[in-house]
């Protein structure tokens, strides 16, 4: 609690001598910085994102939004279809703390932009995050972006770190012949874990007793994932000759990149590792290989390298096509360095996309694009990705969308093969089918959005309540049906945000809760002569009650479970937001109702929520 002191007299001293500075010495030019993903990126103008400096939802600063899971790996609470075709590990779960290629950020800046984001919180919990970029020259930027989470949580072993750090650049030429992305990251994540309390009743009769007292399973056992990815693409572009024109004079000539030619590579390494220093009886019920020690880890190494060609036509409809050879080996470990398994996959991948053209100055009208990638020759030999996305865009800004893909993907290499101390087996299984289709509307200026989709599988693979990867039925299929509801409300002074999803399955082996709510209750106004930005209320998440999967700690995977029906409770944060000139702070209390509406707070069987604490944070833009 000194710390949390020292770090609100410094923030109040900080916002107090903010509020006197010269105002003429804090000239902005918005956007101050934008941003792009690769996904996004065109020569003919990307589309860009304004950096975040709103004031609605900076206490929601935790990955999903839900801060219950620091402990635990991550699991959504509702399905996404695959759109990834190849070889995949299956060791994801702790993908939502890190940093990974596809959410690398690109940016432009129109100065040295530099933010700050630092929360500090009861147990020890540290959440820390840096933002800096900046343009070397017009054409060519340059960003590094660093994430560390740190807490002990409110039960014995539950020591997690996180440390993340990622670097990005891009670079245009004046002309548009040449464009380079490239980016690196390191992503190390180290988690304690302790299987879940012994006795859930224990925990359900006495809430109010200290939870460090209370007995675990596991008390020398840890995770660890980490992964390193560098990745360049070079893009040379071809087309007419345009004049840049000032007044009637001719400064500058550059071509219409109609056409290009790409070339990318990608090297990557990760690891899982799972570690017990002395074997706790009675939890595992194999042991295989040591019964004093557990040394567990699967590493991959892969490296991927392709080419992309793109041509317009009629100056309306882009055609990319590419192929792409994909090399990886994956290594698993017993007592440290005991080699038990050392297997190599090589893919060559064909992908071709028709569409509308992208152009920065059309914002309206019908968006479209079809697509297949497919696995030509290899070891995932038949894998098949087959896409279509359709979007109208009105006048106004609303904007109606139809999606369809049909994968047919291998199934991740975890549920076909595995040797570890407490684990074995070796499967073969057919490839997954999904088909899923998604429609949905939406309004900007109402803040209106809906959407429904089914998805179709076959050959759905799971780990069962016995720990085993098995498959649903055979060749038979199953159906997941979903709606999203998302509607603001504002009112004078006082917001109402809400976000509704119902969904249903077909089959008893893709578990999730019915309904998932997540709502906002607030006031909003500005104080001190309007020099301050303020926000109070309530953030409200709660889903309807389901056997919800539990959580094997040596697999590092979730399994069925039919023991414990978990969910029916509303986790109730309160908040508390000001913003002062370019400094954001908010105080938080999360879980406020704890103790007050029964002990039904699990995350996942035997493992109980965290308790009511007290958070401050504070998010600080410096620019010149």
């Amino acid at each position: 609690m000194k710390r949390l002191l020292i770090f609100v007299s410094i923030c109040c001293n900080s916002v107090i001598y903010c509020q006197v500075l010269d105002s003429t010495n804090l000239v902005e030019k918005y956007p101050l910085a934008e941003y792009f993903q690769e996904k996004n990126f065109s020569q003919n103008g990307s589309l860009y994102n304004p950096i975040d400096t709103l004031l609605e939802g900076v206490q929601k600063y935790f990955p999903n939004n839900f801060t219950y899971s620091l402990n635990l790996a991550g699991r959504k609470l509702h399905f996404e279809p695959l759109t990834e075709i190849g070889f995949r590990s299956g060791f994801n779960n702790l993908d939502l703390f890190g940093y990974n290629k596809e959410a690398i950020k690109y940016y432009r800046a129109r100065t040295p932009y530099t933010e700050v984001f630092g929360v500090f919180g009861m147990k020890k919990e540290q959440f820390s995050k840096l933002l800096h970029t900046q343009n070397i020259t017009k054409q060519w930027n340059i960003a590094l972006n660093m994430l560390r989470i740190r807490s002990e949580g409110f039960y014995q072993r539950q020591n997690c770190t996180d440390n993340n750090i990622s670097f990005s650049t891009n670079y245009s030429s004046k002309n548009n012949r040449y464009s380079v992305l490239a980016n690196a990251l390191v992503s190390s994540i180290k988690s304690d874990e302790n299987g879940g309390i012994k006795y859930d009743t224990l925990f359900e009769d006495n809430l109010n007793v200290n939870k460090k007292l209370m007995p675990i399973n596991l008390k020398n056992s840890r995770t660890k994932s980490r992964n390193r990815e560098a990745y360049m693409k070079h893009s040379l572009y071809f087309g007419k000759k345009e004049n840049i024109m000032r007044g009637d004079s001719v400064i500058s000539k550059r071509i219409r990149p109609d056409h290009s030619i790409s070339y990318s590579f990608h090297a990557s390494d990760e690891e899982f590792a799972y570690t017990e220093s002395l074997l706790d009886t009675g939890f595992y019920k194999n042991v295989f290989f040591d019964s004093i020690q557990t040394k567990d880890s699967t590493h991959t190494e892969a490296f991927a390298h392709g080419f992309e060609a793109q041509i317009t036509l009629f100056k309306k409809i882009k055609i990319d096509a590419g192929v792409q050879q994909k090399n990886r080996r994956l290594v698993q470990y017993n007592f440290d360095s005991l080699r038990v398994l050392d297997s190599s996959f090589s893919d060559q991948i064909v992908n071709i996309e028709i569409g509308s053209n992208a152009n920065k100055n059309k914002s309206k009208g019908f968006f479209w694009s079809i697509g297949k990638r497919y696995v030509l020759k290899g070891t995932h030999e038949g894998d098949d990705f087959i896409f279509g996305d359709f979007k109208f865009i009105f006048k106004n800004g609303q904007k109606i969308l139809l999606e369809h893909h049909n994968v047919y993907h291998t199934v991740p290499f975890v549920f076909n093969h595995y040797s570890s101390n407490h684990f074995w087996w070796k499967e073969s299984f057919l490839k997954t089918k999904e088909a899923s289709t998604s429609i949905g509307f939406h309004n900007p200026k109402h803040k209106f959005s809906i959407s429904g989709g089914i998805v179709r599988m076959v050959n759905y693979v799971y780990f069962d309540s016995t720990f085993s990867p098995v498959v649903y039925r055979g060749s038979d299929a199953f159906l997941y049906y979903c709606l999203h509801l998302h509607k603001n409300f504002h009112l004078k002074h006082f917001g109402f945000n809400n976000k509704i999803t119902w969904q249903d399955v077909s089959a008893d082996v893709l578990r999730l809760p019915k309904f998932v709510l997540n709502h906002s209750v607030y006031y909003e106004g500005k104080w001190f002569k309007k020099a301050v930005d303020v926000q109070a209320g309530f953030d409200i998440t709660y889903c309807s009650s389901y056997f919800a999967d539990a959580y094997m700690p040596a697999l590092g995977q979730y399994y069925l479970q039919n023991e414990k029906e978990l969910g029916n409770y509303p986790f109730i944060d309160f908040f508390f937001n000001m913003k002062i000139k370019h400094a954001r702070v908010f105080f938080k209390s999360e879980h406020v109702n704890s103790g007050f509406m029964g002990a039904n707070y699990f995350l996942s069987p035997h493992m109980p929520g965290p308790d009511r604490s007290i958070k401050i944070g504070v998010k600080w833009m410096f620019f010149d």
